[in-house]
């Protein structure tokens, strides 16, 4: 019921255009938020597309040549205390702020946060000021002027939901009956609008940190960050029930244009890197998410992103222990956290089957078929 009511809402929603081609198609994607150099770029070689790139014409330009579309990052939520940030510094815009009902200045929800996720001194943006509204749009233009091919929305969410600044006089609302939640909307269906000026195939994708309805319409698609596997934890962070229900409310959008990009990050569970990431790997495949790690992995892991499967043929079915999916040319495959499964695949209808991550050709079992056992907790994937 939940992912019907979550797919009339982008049925229904005038603005609700469905994402590029491209992007909708894209299967992977990555993001490097270090420095840009020439030796990054060549390791983003053969990547769709990348999030983070420097807003640099110069660089993005070099990304282009090596075959990379990329995304520059911004935040529309938060801004450091005093130094320039994003072409602007907060000291010369105090009316930028949210304003709390006792007239303080509204701290950003990182500010206070434990490390590495804090971000001290942090404050946050009224989505709803009229003067932030007008930069924020300026941003977008100048960001996409240095020739990117779309904008990363980060801290997409809203914990303080109303702003008092007009009570005392720090700044004006755009929408002066409405709460934030609304005007980071309207902020958001704004900026989209500015981006797609530049052509229909660049892109807004946002990271609300979790996925929301409340995004579907006002951009192409949205993040579902530390998917399954996390920094924050040494375990994997979703068990079975969460991931399918992040499946079954979001893979009807996914197969009407609105993207999910789903980030992993490895490393840090008991498990070796190269079956995290096979298992985070089939498991956004199985549900219609494009899949990242933000390269935290390594030279195991590299191959899921040379993988293209082509188009699903069809639902992911759920067996007995296990989940499959078939593509134009391969199926993914991934068991339950308790049980281990085993199934078949047809060698009448695939005379040559490749195990990716055993890196060898399937051989058949005398019934004539090709047979495959999978212990409990693991992803595969096996070429056509």
């Amino acid at each position: 019921m939940v992912a019907l009511l979550i797919a009339a809402t982008l049925l229904n929603a005038a603005d609700a255009q469905p994402a590029p081609k491209w992007l909708r198609e894209a299967e992977v994607y990555n993001g490097w938020y270090q420095k840009w150099t020439d030796e990054a770029i060549e390791k983003m070689r053969g990547m769709p597309f990348v999030v983070g790139v420097p807003v640099d014409k110069a660089m993005i330009d070099k990304a282009h040549k090596a075959g990379v579309r990329v995304l520059t990052y911004v935040t529309f939520y938060q801004f450091p205390p005093k130094q320039k940030y994003q072409n602007a510094t907060i000291t010369d815009h105090p009316d930028w702020i949210i304003i709390k009902p006792d007239g303080s200045q509204a701290p950003s929800a990182f500010a206070n946060n434990p490390p590495p996720d804090n971000n001290p001194g942090w404050l946050a943006l009224c989505p709803n000021a009229t003067t932030f509204r007008k930069y924020a749009l300026e941003y977008t233009r100048f960001m996409m002027d240095q020739g990117a091919d779309g904008v990363f929305i980060d801290n997409v969410f809203q914990d303080n939901l109303t702003c008092d600044g007009p009570k005392f006089g720090r700044h004006k609302h755009v929408y002066p009956d409405k709460d934030n939640m609304f005007a980071f909307r309207e902020l958001l269906k704004a900026v989209r609008a500015e981006v797609k000026r530049y052509g229909a195939d660049k892109i807004a994708s946002a990271n609300p940190g979790g996925l929301s309805s409340d995004w579907v319409g006002a951009c192409d698609g949205q993040m579902v960050e530390s998917y399954i596997c996390t920094w924050a934890a040494d375990h994997r962070w979703q068990n079975e029930k969460q991931i399918l229900d992040l499946a079954r409310k979001w893979s009807p959008l996914c197969d009407q244009g609105h993207v999910i990009v789903a980030l992993s990050y490895l490393g840090h569970t008991k498990f070796p890197i190269r079956e995290d990431a096979f298992y985070c790997y089939a498991w956004a495949r199985l549900s219609g998410f494009l899949w990242a790690d933000w390269f935290t992995g390594d030279k195991s892991t590299a191959v899921l992103f040379k993988l293209r499967l082509g188009n699903p043929v069809g639902p992911m079915r759920a067996g007995d222990g296990i989940y499959t999916r078939e593509f134009e040319h391969g199926l993914v495959a991934a068991t339950g956290e308790s049980n281990g499964a085993a199934f078949t695949i047809s060698a009448e209808e695939h005379q040559r089957v490749f195990d990716v991550f055993e890196g060898k050709h399937l051989k058949a079992a005398p019934s004539g078929d090709y047979a495959i056992t999978l212990s409990p907790g693991q992803g595969r994937v096996y070429l056509y």
